[in-house]
């Protein structure tokens, strides 16, 4: 997925940027997620400057708006993928190839580790039927785009033959069916809302992919808009940094919008300049999005009582954090590579050239 849109430039916003640039973007969007699960004292580290840390601290704890980012991407992907090579058998074995070893991988491992009540409660959680009974949040994500995933032909072919106005509909019955499911049984909506609410991120990926495909251009008005509405919202989030418990779905959708705002400026950054060293480290820990997101707060867990350090800000700690896990995660992608080599798609039939080309770019991460 890449079609290389830099390479043309026109006048305003071309859409194409989101797939020149995915590698980046997904880069940032790990190191967002991976903000939000470091608990970082920014106060203790900046004690002479409240305000300024105080700005940093909210802007910490918003990182998971990285999700955002990783949901609409995904989107884009898939209909690359599905546009490209329009054969059901093979999207859904690519998918479950790419997603459920590494998932499956660490769930069953996880829950060995932290399942003190037997194998009836061990064979829930592994396998994610606690998320919908108990709210069990581990692997929410996860959950999400396989279910997101196995349903995205029907998106495909709604999104083909209704356009703009069955993207319109979709977020309006997605959003009432939410508010609907809250009202009904909101026990259960409470398991699940962390999940559902940020379905509309992902349509919207999903929609603009062919567009992003053909590189459509937009007015820079758009990229002016979305800094008004980062800034908005920022300014939303320092002034309200907690929400009450009934108006959880409003920052829920407030995050979307964040998270689009914020993809759009970096995209119109990345157009800009190759951000030199960091631009290229972006783009080397893209490449183990779903793994890091996979182990990090896993591993951050498991070593929360194994050492610790004097520093009470807390980032030696988590740049410890950090490494700890990359060097899992990067085990754990070698080991899934492997199994999909030598096992899930050993007898598979060859790509010719140009398909193989596709399936290299294309990554459907987290």
């Amino acid at each position: 997925m890449n079609n290389n849109h830099s390479l043309v430039r026109k006048k305003g916003f071309c859409l194409g940027w989101f797939s020149t640039y995915r590698a980046q973007l997904f880069g940032i969007a790990t190191v967002m997620v991976v903000l939000f699960h470091s608990y970082i004292s920014i106060a203790n580290l900046l004690p002479n400057t409240p305000v300024l840390a105080q700005i940093l601290s909210t802007a910490r704890s918003h990182c998971n708006k990285g999700v955002e980012m990783f949901l609409f991407m995904s989107g884009i992907g898939l209909y690359y993928s599905l546009s490209g090579n329009p054969s059901l058998k093979n999207y859904y074995r690519n998918r479950a190839v790419r997603i459920l070893p590494a998932v499956m991988t660490v769930s069953l491992i996880w829950f060995a580790m932290n399942n003190p009540d037997g194998v009836a409660s061990y064979l829930k959680n592994a396998f994610f039927i606690s998320f919908f009974t108990d709210g069990t949040r581990i692997f929410w994500y996860f959950i999400l785009i396989i279910i997101l995933y196995a349903v995205y032909p029907l998106i495909y072919k709604l999104y083909d033959k209704t356009g703009a106005m069955g993207y319109i509909t979709s977020i309006i019955v997605v959003i009432a069916l939410n508010m609907m499911f809250m009202e009904l049984d909101p026990i259960h909506y409470g398991n699940i809302e962390i999940a559902i609410t940020r379905i509309p991120v992902f349509l919207t990926g999903a929609w603009l992919g062919k567009h992003v495909k053909n590189g459509t251009t937009i007015s820079y008005l758009w990229v002016l808009l979305a800094a008004v509405l980062t800034v908005a919202i920022f300014i939303f989030y320092y002034k309200m940094p907690l929400p009450e418990a009934n108006y959880l779905y409003v920052y829920r959708y407030v995050g979307g919008f964040y998270g689009l705002s914020l993809l759009f400026l970096w995209t119109a950054l990345m157009s800009k300049t190759t951000l030199g060293f960091v631009g290229t480290f972006f783009v080397w820990i893209g490449a183990y999005s779903m793994e890091i997101y996979l182990v990090h707060e896993k591993v951050s867990a498991l070593m929360s009582s194994k050492f610790h350090t004097n520093d009470p800000s807390m980032v030696v700690y988590y740049t410890a954090i950090f490494f700890i896990a990359l060097m899992y995660a990067m085990a754990l992608k070698a080991f899934c590579s492997s199994l999909e080599k030598n096992l899930f798609l050993k007898n598979a039939k060859k790509p010719q050239p140009a398909e193989r080309t596709l399936q290299e770019k294309e990554t459907v991460n987290k």
